[in-house]
């Protein structure tokens, strides 16, 4: 951050753009100007830190940038393509009540890619919240929208015992857990929500058409029963700039005379 004095005399703050910024902005108006057409592959890294004498570091944070405005998507084997002359508009679930925290958009669909037995140990244990060598069905899936890059990638995790309801996944918009409790005679009395960051694993960022160990946007959601046992975990993984949630609050006197 620098100062400057303005004719009367008292300083101006002069705001420090960082490089990686400014190279971004430069490529943006690059692409929009048509110097890089839709389709077409964008200059290697090394290329590009060259023409704007700068690290490959700066040159990779400049392209995060553009690929979350969904400009560009940085692909296994063919580099850095032009996805857009414009910034994409990122779906935007609003939300109005904390139900809605617990599903998508109807327009959307799961896709199941497969469904594995598995034993949990300690790790998964850890993120199930149940005991050590409890077998669940792990159901692979990626969630996507007509005409839009896929929106995540979701592992789905239920009893062994209910496995059978990976058939039933996509066929609607219901999710996956009311699935589960209109099948199987539960009912979640108790769902909670976790919403954090993380980076994508090489096989999930190449089914998301991104690059490995990109940026990701993670949901886990419990569901359990009356008893406190789980019935469904679900951890939803989302590439940067492809998903958000707009959460909006209303503010009562009730509510703030409870907060004196």
């Amino acid at each position: 951050m620098a100062l400057a004095a303005n004719a009367d005399g008292h300083p101006n703050v002069i705001e420090h753009i960082p490089r990686y910024v400014e190279i971004a902005e430069h490529l943006q108006r690059e692409i929009t100007e048509g110097h890089w057409p839709v389709g077409e592959q964008l200059e290697p890294e090394q290329a590009l830190a060259t023409r704007f004498k700068v690290s490959r570091f700066t040159i990779r944070e400049a392209m995060s940038r553009l690929e979350e405005k969904g400009m560009i998507s940085r692909q296994r084997r063919r580099g850095t393509v032009v996805l857009s002359d414009r910034p994409a508009q990122v779906m935007v679930q609003k939300l109005r009540s904390m139900d809605q925290l617990l599903q998508y958009a109807p327009q959307t669909r799961l896709a199941v890619r497969r469904t594995t037995i598995i034993e949990a140990d300690i790790a998964l244990a850890s993120l199930l919240q149940c005991p050590v060598g409890t077998r669940w069905a792990r159901i692979e899936s990626i969630r996507t929208e007509a005409g839009r890059p896929p929106v995540c990638w979701s592992d789905i995790y239920v009893p062994e015992k209910y496995a059978g309801i990976a058939a039933q996944i996509g066929q609607s918009g219901t999710p996956t857990f009311r699935l589960v409790e209109s099948h199987y005679g539960v009912f979640a009395t108790d769902i909670t929500a976790e919403l954090f960051a993380g980076a994508l694993s090489q096989e999930k960022a190449a089914a998301l058409d991104v690059e490995a160990g990109s940026a990701a946007f993670i949901i886990v959601r419990r569901y359990r029963d009356s008893d406190g046992r789980a019935f469904e975990v679900s951890v939803s993984e989302h590439p940067a700039g492809r998903f958000s949630y707009s959460i909006d609050l209303t503010r009562t006197k009730e509510s703030e005379a409870r907060n004196v």
